[in-house]
Protein backbone atom coordinates (compact mmCIF):
# COMPACT_ATOMS: atom_id res chain seq x y z
CA UNK A 1 0.00 0.00 0.00
CA UNK A 2 2.06 3.31 -0.96
CA UNK A 3 1.06 6.52 0.46
CA UNK A 4 1.39 9.28 -2.18
CA UNK A 5 2.42 12.31 0.43
CA UNK A 6 4.74 10.59 2.41
CA UNK A 7 5.92 7.62 0.17
CA UNK A 8 6.15 5.17 2.65
CA UNK A 9 4.64 1.52 1.46
CA UNK A 10 3.45 -0.82 4.62
CA UNK A 11 2.46 -4.41 3.64
CA UNK A 12 -0.19 -3.97 6.13
CA UNK A 13 -2.58 -1.34 7.41
CA UNK A 14 -1.67 0.63 10.40
CA UNK A 15 -3.73 0.09 13.44
CA UNK A 16 -4.80 2.18 15.93
CA UNK A 17 -4.43 -0.91 18.25
CA UNK A 18 -1.68 -2.76 19.01
CA UNK A 19 -1.41 -5.47 16.68
CA UNK A 20 -0.19 -8.95 17.34
CA UNK A 21 1.10 -9.05 13.48
CA UNK A 22 4.08 -8.17 11.94
CA UNK A 23 3.44 -4.38 10.78
CA UNK A 24 6.43 -4.09 8.25
CA UNK A 25 7.59 -0.85 6.29
CA UNK A 26 8.72 -2.01 2.76
CA UNK A 27 10.28 0.90 1.19
CA UNK A 28 10.46 4.83 1.22
CA UNK A 29 10.52 6.17 -2.00
CA UNK A 30 10.31 9.66 -1.22
CA UNK A 31 13.12 12.72 -0.56
CA UNK A 32 11.59 14.56 2.76
CA UNK A 33 14.75 15.60 4.29
CA UNK A 34 13.06 14.47 7.72
CA UNK A 35 10.82 11.24 7.48
CA UNK A 36 8.25 10.25 10.01
CA UNK A 37 7.76 6.70 10.42
CA UNK A 38 3.52 5.91 11.02
CA UNK A 39 2.96 4.63 14.70
CA UNK A 40 1.79 0.95 14.52
CA UNK A 41 4.81 0.29 12.07
CA UNK A 42 6.56 -3.18 13.55
CA UNK A 43 9.15 -4.15 11.82
CA UNK A 44 11.60 -1.59 9.47
CA UNK A 45 11.98 -4.12 5.94
CA UNK A 46 14.86 -5.18 4.57
CA UNK A 47 16.65 -1.89 2.35
CA UNK A 48 13.62 0.13 3.26
CA UNK A 49 15.51 3.42 2.94
CA UNK A 50 18.91 2.09 1.94
CA UNK A 51 21.01 4.54 -0.41
CA UNK A 52 18.22 7.26 0.06
CA UNK A 53 20.82 10.55 -0.13
CA UNK A 54 18.13 13.24 0.65
CA UNK A 55 17.18 11.99 4.27
CA UNK A 56 18.67 13.80 7.36
CA UNK A 57 16.71 12.42 10.16
CA UNK A 58 14.25 9.80 10.60
CA UNK A 59 11.75 9.51 13.20
CA UNK A 60 10.75 6.40 14.26
CA UNK A 61 7.66 5.23 16.47
CA UNK A 62 8.16 3.22 20.00
CA UNK A 63 6.03 0.65 18.14
CA UNK A 64 8.98 -0.42 16.00
CA UNK A 65 10.55 -4.02 17.21
CA UNK A 66 12.63 -5.11 14.46
CA UNK A 67 14.82 -3.57 11.78
CA UNK A 68 15.83 -5.34 8.71
CA UNK A 69 19.34 -6.53 7.29
CA UNK A 70 20.71 -3.17 5.33
CA UNK A 71 17.38 -1.22 6.38
CA UNK A 72 19.14 2.23 6.05
CA UNK A 73 22.65 1.26 4.38
CA UNK A 74 24.38 4.47 2.57
CA UNK A 75 22.05 6.74 3.71
CA UNK A 76 24.91 8.68 3.74
CA UNK A 77 23.41 12.19 4.52
CA UNK A 78 21.58 10.99 7.85
CA UNK A 79 22.63 12.45 11.12
CA UNK A 80 20.21 11.66 13.27
CA UNK A 81 18.30 8.24 14.05
CA UNK A 82 17.13 7.16 17.61
CA UNK A 83 17.05 3.04 17.88
CA UNK A 84 13.15 3.16 19.70
CA UNK A 85 13.77 1.29 22.89
CA UNK A 86 11.62 -1.94 22.09
CA UNK A 87 13.66 -3.16 19.07
CA UNK A 88 15.12 -7.00 20.14
CA UNK A 89 16.55 -7.35 16.59
CA UNK A 90 19.04 -5.10 14.22
CA UNK A 91 19.76 -6.75 10.66
CA UNK A 92 23.28 -7.52 9.36
CA UNK A 93 24.52 -4.25 7.63
CA UNK A 94 21.74 -2.19 8.97
CA UNK A 95 23.08 1.19 8.96
CA UNK A 96 26.68 0.65 7.34
CA UNK A 97 27.70 3.81 5.19
CA UNK A 98 25.62 6.31 7.23
CA UNK A 99 28.63 8.57 6.76
CA UNK A 100 27.03 11.46 8.80
CA UNK A 101 25.55 8.92 11.65
CA UNK A 102 26.90 10.94 15.03
CA UNK A 103 24.76 8.76 17.66
CA UNK A 104 24.17 5.28 18.03
CA UNK A 105 22.15 4.01 21.63
CA UNK A 106 21.46 -0.20 21.26
CA UNK A 107 18.43 -0.94 23.05
CA UNK A 108 18.70 -3.48 25.94
CA UNK A 109 16.80 -6.07 24.06
CA UNK A 110 19.16 -6.37 21.27
CA UNK A 111 22.02 -9.19 22.41
CA UNK A 112 23.41 -9.16 19.44
CA UNK A 113 25.20 -7.28 16.38
CA UNK A 114 25.45 -8.76 12.93
CA UNK A 115 28.49 -8.09 10.53
CA UNK A 116 28.54 -4.62 8.95
CA UNK A 117 25.68 -3.03 11.13
CA UNK A 118 27.48 0.54 11.66
CA UNK A 119 30.54 -0.29 9.73
CA UNK A 120 31.73 2.63 7.51
CA UNK A 121 29.80 4.91 9.76
CA UNK A 122 32.82 7.69 9.85
CA UNK A 123 31.20 10.51 12.16
CA UNK A 124 29.68 8.11 15.02
CA UNK A 125 31.43 9.78 18.07
CA UNK A 126 28.65 8.41 20.59
CA UNK A 127 28.12 4.41 20.96
CA UNK A 128 26.12 3.00 24.15
CA UNK A 129 26.28 -0.94 23.82
CA UNK A 130 23.82 -2.79 26.62
CA UNK A 131 24.96 -5.23 28.92
CA UNK A 132 23.34 -8.17 27.65
CA UNK A 133 25.12 -7.96 24.02
CA UNK A 134 27.16 -11.68 23.34
CA UNK A 135 28.52 -11.11 20.46
CA UNK A 136 29.69 -8.32 18.37
CA UNK A 137 30.23 -9.42 14.44
CA UNK A 138 32.35 -9.34 11.44
CA UNK A 139 33.50 -5.91 10.61
CA UNK A 140 30.59 -4.00 12.79
CA UNK A 141 32.23 -0.56 13.35
CA UNK A 142 34.90 -1.46 10.78
CA UNK A 143 35.99 2.20 9.76
CA UNK A 144 34.57 4.08 12.34
CA UNK A 145 36.86 6.23 12.31
CA UNK A 146 35.01 9.10 15.53
CA UNK A 147 34.66 5.95 18.18
CA UNK A 148 36.19 7.40 21.15
CA UNK A 149 35.75 5.88 24.97
CA UNK A 150 33.57 2.96 24.62
CA UNK A 151 32.36 0.70 27.77
CA UNK A 152 32.52 -2.69 26.20
CA UNK A 153 29.40 -4.90 27.57
CA UNK A 154 29.81 -7.08 30.46
CA UNK A 155 28.27 -10.34 28.96
CA UNK A 156 30.15 -10.07 25.72
CA UNK A 157 31.55 -13.42 24.75
CA UNK A 158 33.12 -13.06 21.02
CA UNK A 159 34.01 -9.68 19.48
CA UNK A 160 34.56 -10.75 15.47
CA UNK A 161 36.98 -10.50 12.47
CA UNK A 162 37.85 -7.19 12.08
CA UNK A 163 34.95 -5.73 14.28
CA UNK A 164 36.89 -2.27 15.35
CA UNK A 165 39.33 -2.38 12.22
CA UNK A 166 40.65 1.13 11.54
CA UNK A 167 39.14 2.78 14.86
CA UNK A 168 41.17 4.86 14.96
CA UNK A 169 40.33 7.26 17.94
CA UNK A 170 38.68 3.99 19.74
CA UNK A 171 39.88 3.51 23.32
CA UNK A 172 38.31 1.46 26.49
CA UNK A 173 39.09 1.00 30.13
CA UNK A 174 38.90 -3.03 29.97
CA UNK A 175 37.86 -6.45 28.10
CA UNK A 176 34.99 -7.84 30.40
CA UNK A 177 35.68 -11.11 32.28
CA UNK A 178 33.27 -13.24 30.10
CA UNK A 179 35.01 -12.22 26.81
CA UNK A 180 36.40 -15.71 25.61
CA UNK A 181 37.58 -15.05 21.96
CA UNK A 182 38.85 -11.51 19.93
CA UNK A 183 38.96 -12.81 16.06
CA UNK A 184 41.67 -11.87 13.35
CA UNK A 185 41.85 -7.97 12.56
CA UNK A 186 39.40 -7.39 15.71
CA UNK A 187 41.31 -4.19 16.75
CA UNK A 188 43.73 -3.72 13.99
CA UNK A 189 44.86 0.07 13.33
CA UNK A 190 43.10 1.34 16.40
CA UNK A 191 45.98 3.85 17.07
CA UNK A 192 44.72 5.33 20.30
CA UNK A 193 45.14 2.24 22.55
CA UNK A 194 47.66 2.28 24.90
CA UNK A 195 47.02 -0.70 27.31
CA UNK A 196 45.91 -4.20 27.49
CA UNK A 197 44.67 -6.37 30.28
CA UNK A 198 43.35 -9.34 28.59
CA UNK A 199 41.67 -11.58 31.04
CA UNK A 200 42.14 -14.90 31.52
CA UNK A 201 38.58 -15.72 30.25
CA UNK A 202 40.09 -15.36 26.60
CA UNK A 203 41.37 -18.84 24.99
CA UNK A 204 42.23 -17.33 21.29
CA UNK A 205 43.16 -13.98 20.19
CA UNK A 206 43.13 -14.00 16.53
CA UNK A 207 46.25 -13.24 13.98
CA UNK A 208 46.68 -9.56 13.36
CA UNK A 209 44.56 -8.81 16.32
CA UNK A 210 46.37 -5.44 17.15
CA UNK A 211 48.47 -5.12 13.91
CA UNK A 212 49.30 -1.38 13.83
CA UNK A 213 48.01 0.50 17.03
CA UNK A 214 50.89 2.23 17.25
CA UNK A 215 50.45 3.67 20.36
CA UNK A 216 50.29 0.12 22.24
CA UNK A 217 52.81 0.18 24.93
CA UNK A 218 51.92 -2.14 27.55
CA UNK A 219 50.19 -5.83 27.27
CA UNK A 220 49.38 -8.52 29.95
CA UNK A 221 48.22 -11.72 27.94
CA UNK A 222 45.86 -14.19 29.70
CA UNK A 223 48.00 -17.38 31.77
CA UNK A 224 46.44 -19.20 29.51
CA UNK A 225 47.51 -18.46 26.46
CA UNK A 226 49.15 -21.01 24.68
CA UNK A 227 49.69 -19.43 20.59
CA UNK A 228 50.28 -15.86 19.80
CA UNK A 229 49.16 -15.71 16.19
CA UNK A 230 50.77 -14.50 13.21
CA UNK A 231 51.28 -10.72 12.78
CA UNK A 232 49.11 -9.97 16.20
CA UNK A 233 51.06 -7.09 17.12
CA UNK A 234 53.22 -6.77 14.08
CA UNK A 235 53.34 -2.27 13.76
CA UNK A 236 53.08 -2.08 16.94
CA UNK A 237 56.27 0.69 17.23
CA UNK A 238 55.68 1.92 20.47
CA UNK A 239 55.30 -1.14 22.18
CA UNK A 240 57.24 -1.21 25.50
CA UNK A 241 55.97 -4.16 28.00
CA UNK A 242 54.43 -7.58 27.11
CA UNK A 243 53.98 -9.88 29.85
CA UNK A 244 53.53 -13.64 28.52
CA UNK A 245 52.01 -16.88 30.81
CA UNK A 246 53.57 -20.31 31.90
CA UNK A 247 51.23 -22.20 29.08
CA UNK A 248 52.55 -19.64 26.12
CA UNK A 249 53.66 -22.50 23.47
CA UNK A 250 54.28 -20.95 20.22
CA UNK A 251 54.98 -17.55 18.64
CA UNK A 252 54.16 -17.43 15.36
CA UNK A 253 55.48 -15.76 12.19
CA UNK A 254 55.94 -11.98 12.64
CA UNK A 255 53.81 -11.75 15.83
CA UNK A 256 56.53 -8.49 17.13
CA UNK A 257 58.01 -7.33 13.19
CA UNK A 258 58.47 -4.01 13.59
CA UNK A 259 57.93 -3.13 17.38
CA UNK A 260 61.74 -2.70 18.43
CA UNK A 261 61.40 -5.56 20.38
CA UNK A 262 63.43 -8.39 20.35
CA UNK A 263 63.14 -12.22 21.65
CA UNK A 264 65.04 -11.44 25.05
CA UNK A 265 62.85 -8.23 25.66
CA UNK A 266 60.11 -11.07 26.65
CA UNK A 267 60.86 -13.63 29.65
CA UNK A 268 59.35 -16.33 27.69
CA UNK A 269 58.63 -19.49 28.89
CA UNK A 270 60.84 -22.45 28.96
CA UNK A 271 59.95 -24.55 25.52
CA UNK A 272 58.08 -21.64 23.87
CA UNK A 273 58.64 -22.04 20.66
CA UNK A 274 59.61 -18.91 18.36
CA UNK A 275 58.77 -18.58 14.60
CA UNK A 276 62.65 -17.10 13.18
CA UNK A 277 60.63 -13.99 11.35
CA UNK A 278 58.54 -13.16 14.85
CA UNK A 279 60.52 -10.45 15.80
CA UNK A 280 62.01 -8.87 12.28
CA UNK A 281 62.56 -5.65 12.53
Amino acid sequence: MADPVSGLRETDEVLEEPSPFTITLERYDGAERVVTVPDGITKIGRKAFANNRYIHEVILPESVTEIDEEAFASCVNIERLAIPPRVVSIGAGAFKGCWKLEEAVVPQGVHELLPRTFARCRLLSRLVLPDGITTIGEACFQHCGSIESLHLPEKLERIGEASFYNCQKLTFESFPASLDTIENDAFRKCGSLEELDIPDSIGWIGQRCFQECASLRSVMLPETLDFIEEGTFQGCSGLEVVVVGKALSHIESKAFAQTGLARDDISLPDGCVVADDAFDA
